[in-house]
C-alpha cells in the first residue's frame, strides 16, 4: 500500500500565498502572514500589496491594528510624541529621534542648539547663502515631523518669532528657511 506524502502549508505555490496576502487588510496580518515560513515571506516581499489599514498607536505604546483586534504593544513605543508613517517621534532630554517599531531602527536627529539659516541680518553667509545661527536663550522646538527617507527628515520648528520649516539629514545640522512662503488656496 502505497502512503500519501503529507504536504505543508509552506508548500502552498507563490501565487496563491500572493493573492491570500493581498486579502489581509492590516498590516499586523501581514506581518503575522510572513512570520509563518520563509517561503510566505517570500510570498509578502514580491507581491504588490495595496496601503495596509492604519494602526491606531497611543503614547503609552499600546497599538490597535484595524479594523478590530485585540490591542497590542511595541517594546520601547511608549512616550512617542508625533508620528509620521511607520516612524515614531521621540523627544527626550538627550535628544530626538525616530523609530520604526517594525523594523526598530532608530533615526538619532540633530540637537536644535545651532541650525542654518538663510538670509540672517549682519552674519557671515557662506557661498551657497547660508549662516550659522546659535540658539542662545531660545529654545526651539520640534512641532511636527515628517519622514521624507532616511536621508532627510523636515519638521516644523517653533521659535519664538514664528514657525519655520526645518531640514535635516540624520546626525547632520538643522537648515531653516527664514522666508514665509503664503500659498493661496481657493
Amino acid at each position: 500500500m502505497e502512503e500519501k506524502a503529507t504536504r505543508s502549508w509552506s508548500d502552498i505555490p507563490l501565487e496563491l500565498a500572493g493573492l491570500v496576502i493581498r486579502r489581509l487588510p492590516a498590516h499586523v496580518d501581514r506581518v503575522r502572514f510572513a512570520a509563518v515560513c520563509p517561503q510566505w515571506r517570500l510570498a509578502a516581499r514580491e507581491v504588490r500589496l495595496p496601503p495596509p489599514l492604519p494602526l491606531l498607536t497611543l503614547p503609552e505604546g499600546t497599538v490597535y491594528s484595524l479594523p478590530g483586534s485585540k490591542p497590542f504593544r511595541f517594546p520601547g513605543c511608549e512616550g512617542y510624541t508625533d508620528a509620521c508613517g511607520n516612524w515614531l517621534f521621540f523627544a527626550r532630554e538627550d535628544g530626538c529621534f525616530l523609530r520604526d517599531p517594525f523594523t526598530n531602527v532608530t533615526l538619532t536627529l540633530p540637537a536644535l542648539t545651532r541650525v542654518r539659516v538663510r538670509h540672517v541680518r549682519d552674519e557671515p553667509v557662506d557661498e551657497g547663502g547660508l549662516a550659522w545661527m546659535e540658539m542662545d536663550g531660545e529654545e526651539p522646538e520640534l512641532c511636527k515631523v515628517m519622514f521624507c527617507s532616511p536621508q532627510l527628515i523636515a519638521a516644523l520648528v517653533w521659535l519664538r518669532e514664528g514657525t519655520r520649516v526645518g531640514v535635516c539629514q540624520p546626525d547632520s545640522n538643522w537648515s531653516l528657511l527664514i522666508k514665509v512662503i503664503r500659498l493661496n488656496v481657493n
